[in-house]
């Protein structure tokens, strides 16, 4: 038997929501960094930061069915006295899992900042006062939380009260979550807003810029939830209904930490997205393409093979590459990319000859010194079919080219 009543199911409910994207989300971070070998020391503090999480997962999950969120009423009902008890416990080791998760969560999106940062003494300064200052705090919580009653027991065991045991005042501990909050508020900001002058003048692309920014500028919702639960610490004075009250302060505590793993995750994917917006525009242009620029409207689908060979390009040098692109066309579909045509024809009737179509384009590539993804310059390409002479851009020959040396 539990009790599940009043703002238990709000607790429950978010809890396993925002557990699932948090797993699912480090889930894609370990399969990006593994398959660009690019693990790093920021992925392990994460992957560390897993342990604590699942401690506090357990608090919050635990305390739903065990008196967390309940009224005084609904605990004062035959058969559901001990959950006071049972409640009192879940929300201490609520307590232990957010200062002891929260700690490795920032320092993990901390460390990818120190890691972009090198060679920038002002910012990497910054960021060292930063960690420096949520570590401390949320250790000095930590502390105070186990030693708030002593024996540990006392802070939800009665018996152990009147056997000697004694708790500080319940404002103490309120005074030392408004400090631990303000401090983690401050310093979500400052790593928030530290990649807009750190990446101003770095040589990428602008959409990169905007897209980094903007993925860790997502940590300033973690210090929302943790301004939201500041409304809320009140509760901790709350001797009437204390379950009840202290249930919105796990909730947005719990969000606190779960948005901050899932922003620092979210972060390491932007292989995963490029993925992903490569094969959705090549897809795009593959259902979009003309009966005249691939295939034939009379005769059918064309059997298409391209291959392509490209050198290495080094970074910030432009070299000139000829690319060459073999179509194969089955059923006498024409392709109108052919400058050389080779049409064998060996007794057939009309429309059943295969053709080979052999095109040659010029392409001009260079690479941003950051060795961002490459630039490709193709202004025009010429090309001849029958009696059509015709020019037009690099995209409609259907070419996507991809060079090494892409940002991680």
């Amino acid at each position: 038997m539990v009790v599940y009543a009043d703002a238990a199911p709000s607790l429950a409910g978010s809890t396993i929501m925002l557990t699932i994207v948090a797993f699912i989300t480090y889930g894609l971070r370990v399969y990006c960094r593994l398959t660009r070998k690019s693990w790093g020391i920021e992925d392990w503090i994460m992957t560390i930061a897993l342990v604590p999480f699942a401690v506090l997962v357990a608090g919050c999950l635990g305390g739903a069915f065990n008196g967390i969120g309940a009224h005084n009423s609904t605990l004062a009902k035959p058969g559901n006295e001990k959950y006071s008890v049972e409640g009192k416990k879940f929300f201490l080791i609520f307590e232990v899992g957010y200062c002891a998760a929260i700690i490795p969560i920032k320092l993990s999106i901390s460390w990818m900042l120190i890691r972009v940062a090198q060679g920038r003494k002002a910012y990497l300064y910054a960021q060292y006062v930063v960690i420096a200052m949520f570590v401390l705090m949320n250790i000095i919580a930590l502390i105070f939380i186990l030693i708030n009653c002593i024996p540990v027991e006392a802070a939800w065991n009665e018996e152990a009260l009147k056997n000697g045991g004694h708790c500080q005042p319940s404002y103490v501990l309120a005074d030392v979550y408004y400090a631990c909050t303000a401090v983690n508020i401050l310093t979500d900001w400052v790593t928030a807003f530290l990649p807009i002058p750190l990446l101003w003048n770095v040589q990428i692309n602008r959409n990169t810029k905007i897209s980094i920014i903007g993925l860790m500028g997502l940590g300033i919702l973690a210090s929302l939830s943790a301004c939201v639960r500041l409304k809320y610490t009140v509760a901790l004075t709350n001797q009437v209904d204390y379950l009840y009250g202290v249930a919105d302060v796990v909730i947005w505590g719990f969000a606190e930490n779960s948005i901050g793993m899932i922003v620092g995750n979210v972060a390491t994917l932007r292989p995963l997205f490029r993925i992903l917006r490569d094969r959705k525009t090549s897809d795009y242009k593959n259902y979009n393409r003309s009966p005249g620029y691939g295939t034939s409207s009379r005769t059918g689908r064309a059997n298409v093979s391209r291959n392509y060979e490209l050198p290495e390009i080094g970074k910030g040098t432009n070299h000139t590459t000829t690319t060459s692109v073999i179509d194969h066309n089955r059923r006498g579909s024409v392709s109108d990319g052919d400058s050389q045509k080779e049409i064998l024809d060996n007794g057939q009737r009309p429309g059943e000859a295969d053709i080979m179509v052999s095109r040659q384009v010029i392409v001009a590539a260079s690479v941003l010194p950051s060795g961002d993804q490459a630039k490709i310059e193709v202004p025009l390409a010429r090309w001849t079919i029958g009696r059509f002479d015709r020019r037009d851009d690099l995209s409609k020959f259907g070419l996507a080219v991809n060079f090494p040396g892409a940002l991680r």
